[in-house]
């Protein structure tokens, strides 16, 4: 057993008086990253970050995980996090906090940006641009579609730059732009589509900042409404108040890769388990589009994605055919042509490089590989990353290439019009050293299943780093491992910097590793990598006990304590389903000290992390009415004995844990810590709190609204553990 005596620090004053200036100690961050460490951090941010800490009434500054966005935390009015204050922060700043940031074309997640090759693909973007600027035109929305491969993406960063270089009288042309990506977390959803298209809009056309402004100080609680009130309150409304709507120019708002959005808006970062939910989303961001085109503002839509059925069926029907102007970039322009061009001048480039004599001499297959190509740049690219290998001698590279093209292997059968493509990733797998293949594998599987972790630092290399951690390989394994895949991955030199959640550098190459049949012995089976990640999770739980607490973690403990609790959830739909697997995994919990675990997770948060996260750590745990069935609730026992004993076990241990957990956390963080908000909405003062006061907790279940009552964060960054600590609790250990 434990218990907190409290004492009070220096400098503290009683409980009437002003806030506890508290420092952070041994229980605290400082106690995971002790002075000295993470000095190439940016001193402004942490002179920020201290700022927060050192007076509970000032907000405190972080960084988003995914962009360099700030997060400036606030109060909480009514349950809803307010992170603004009218006197010292402006509405932009609110959206820019709440924005998906890495979705704007100039975001630094995405730099550099794909570009098309100068001169290729211009028939396309003559196209887009004479649409645009068509004053005539009746229809408002485009849309461009080609299956993957044929520069979509390109095109609408090319659009945007040539749009932006154009002498058209007015600044900013391209009002916002907005490109979904199925692997980064805040762009596989549009939970910030409509935030992120405000703020870049206010940006553009000054005259709405206002408006804008007027909306987020009387109603800030709008970024948390529903698509289509955010729509109307922060785009429609605001517009219709400008006095010369009728004259001003129309922006072009570009919004690319619509299949790529496979997730709900409530920023989940689990890929959906049917492909209708991610259908329904899909088709719920088009009606967005032509709900805004319905006002009639000065908004133009370029719309780019592949042609999916249901997003054909949608646009080709009434009414959105009639305001839809498709484009089907298969038929538009000379991919051939476009191929040849580039690879030509790639080839040109590499033979300056490694000092060879010219192309025509030294690339004989140059030929044959826009052949081989079929018009989808993405194969030639691949191809050209592939043979420019400072380790390797690039005209073998492209001979061994080409003479193992499907062209030349008549006993491969092709069905698809990307079966070139495929095979030309067959062939870069088989191309990396056979004895790392295992590794090159698990490494991918880590990667691939990784989406409900959250990196401190999501930079490849960092959060390879992280994984190495996880699974116990030895650091750098990942990137070494990957680092032959450089055709297909941003790896290698010159990449350092590129985001874990870019790592793919075509999606088509995560889709060919997820598909059996088109990778065959290459096969990544992402679930696989979830269960390995979480076995390896509780593995490295086992080291915490109740004589750990107050103690500095290592960086592999503090991650799995972070991310079990969502794998779990995850795996209960998935690689949990197999009892086998689901006993072996109670089994494990049961012989954690999940007391321990629970207290050393809220000891451990990082807030640059879950500040702005809507599912912090162990949320799924207290969602259930009886969170200690959290662990059984989905299994199917059949009356075996073995299985309903270590579920009874488990469900125990889950709850006497819990219990203690908030017995200990509850001590250590009343009565200072304890808000007069948060006594206010107390069990035993419940009935003396007006129903106004009290709903943001109407909903929540009564293990739910206990750790409600918690600021585990005050305990985190309010006290230290032991006599060398400075800090406001001392914890001992009893009998």
């Amino acid at each position: 057993m434990l218990r907190a005596k409290r004492r009070l620090s220096h400098g503290s004053v009683n409980a009437v008086g002003p806030p506890l200036q508290r420092r952070r100690s041994s229980i605290t961050q400082a106690s995971i990253e002790p002075p000295g460490e993470h000095d190439d951090r940016n001193d402004d941010t942490r002179a920020r970050r201290m700022q927060g800490y050192r007076q509970a009434h000032q907000p405190a500054v972080y960084n988003q995980q995914f962009s360099h966005a700030p997060i400036i935390n606030g109060d909480i009015y009514g349950g809803v996090y307010n992170n603004i204050r009218d006197s010292t922060l402006d509405s932009l700043q609110f959206l820019y906090q709440h924005a998906a940031m890495g979705a704007v074309h100039e975001s630094d997640e995405r730099y550099p940006p794909p570009l098309c090759y100068p001169g290729t693909r211009d028939v396309v973007v003559r196209r887009v641009i004479g649409w645009y600027l068509d004053k005539d035109g009746q229809k408002k929305i485009m849309w461009v579609h080609a299956p993957l491969g044929y520069g979509k993406t390109a095109i609408a960063g090319t659009v945007k730059e040539k749009l932006d270089a154009m002498q058209l009288g007015f600044e900013s042309p391209v009002g916002a732009t907005f490109f979904f990506w199925r692997t980064s977390p805040q762009r596989n959803s549009p939970a910030r589509f409509i935030i992120t298209l405000a703020y870049q809009l206010a940006q553009s056309i000054p005259e709405l900042c206002y408006h804008i402004d007027s909306v987020i100080k009387s109603r800030p609680g709008v970024v948390k409404m529903a698509l289509e009130d955010q729509l109307m309150e922060l785009i429609v409304e605001p517009f219709k108040s400008l006095p010369n709507l009728d004259t001003m120019p129309s922006r072009l708002v570009i919004v690319d890769g619509i299949d790529e959005c496979i997730n709900s808006d409530r920023e989940s970062l689990v890929e959906k388990k049917y492909a209708e939910d991610q259908e329904v989303t899909q088709i719920r961001v088009l009606n967005l589009i032509r709900c805004l085109q319905s006002h009639h503002l000065p908004l133009s839509f370029l719309i780019l994605s592949r042609p999916e059925a249901w997003i054909k069926r949608h646009l080709e029907s009434r009414p959105f055919s009639d305001d839809v102007e498709p484009l089907d970039l298969y038929k538009v322009g000379d991919h051939m042509n476009d191929v040849k061009q580039f690879v030509r001048a790639e080839l040109s480039r590499i033979a300056e490089r490694f000092g060879l004599e010219g192309v025509d001499e030294e690339w004989p297959e140059e030929e044959a590989l826009v052949h081989h190509s079929e018009g989808h740049m993405v194969y030639a690219a691949t191809v050209i990353r592939h043979i420019d290998d400072e380790y390797g001698d690039p005209r073998h590279l492209l001979k061994d290439m080409v003479s193992s093209s499907p062209a030349n292997r008549p006993d491969i059968s092709h069905s698809t019009p990307l079966s070139s493509l495929y095979e030309l990733y067959r062939q870069i797998m088989r191309s990396c050293p056979e004895r790392n293949r295992c590794l090159m594998i698990e490494v991918l599987g880590d990667v691939m299943g990784s989406n409900n972790l959250r990196f401190e630092d999501s930079t490849h290399n960092a959060a390879l780093g992280d994984l190495d951690l996880l699974s116990t390989r030895r650091p750098g394994c990942g990137v070494r491992a990957l680092r032959p895949l450089h055709a297909v991955l941003r790896v290698g030199r010159g990449n350092e910097d590129s985001s874990i959640w870019e790592l793919f550098i075509h999606s088509s190459f995560k889709e060919f590793l997820e598909s059996p049949h088109l990778s065959l012995e290459f096969a990544v089976d992402a679930n696989k990598g979830k269960a390995r990640l979480l076995s390896a999770m509780l593995d490295r739980m086992t080291s915490i006990t109740t004589d750990t607490i107050g103690s500095k973690l290592e960086d592999g403990v503090i991650f799995a304590l972070h991310g079990w609790c969502n794998y779990w959830q995850e795996g209960k739909g998935t690689f949990l389903r197999s009892k086998t697997t689901y006993l072996e995994f109670m089994k494990k919990v049961i012989a954690l000290d999940l007391m321990a675990c629970i207290i050393q997770t809220y000891c451990s948060l990082r807030p640059e992390l879950y500040i702005d996260i809507h599912h912090p750590p162990l949320d799924r745990l207290f969602d259930n009415q009886k969170p200690s069935e959290f662990f059984v609730e989905s299994m199917e026992l059949d009356g075996c004995a073995d299985a309903l004993s270590i579920a009874h076990k488990v469900t125990s241990h889950a709850q006497s844990s819990l219990d203690s957990a908030f017995a200990f956390m509850l001590q250590a963080t009343m009565p200072p810590a304890l808000s007069m908000l948060k006594r206010s909405c107390a069990p035993s003062n419940r009935a003396e709190t007006s129903p106004q006061k009290n709903t943001w907790h109407s909903h929540l279940p009564p293990h739910r609204l206990h750790w409600e009552l918690l600021d585990p964060t005050e305990l985190a960054y309010g006290y230290g553990a032991g006599e060398e600590s400075n800090s406001g609790v001392e914890i001992q250990s009893i009998p």
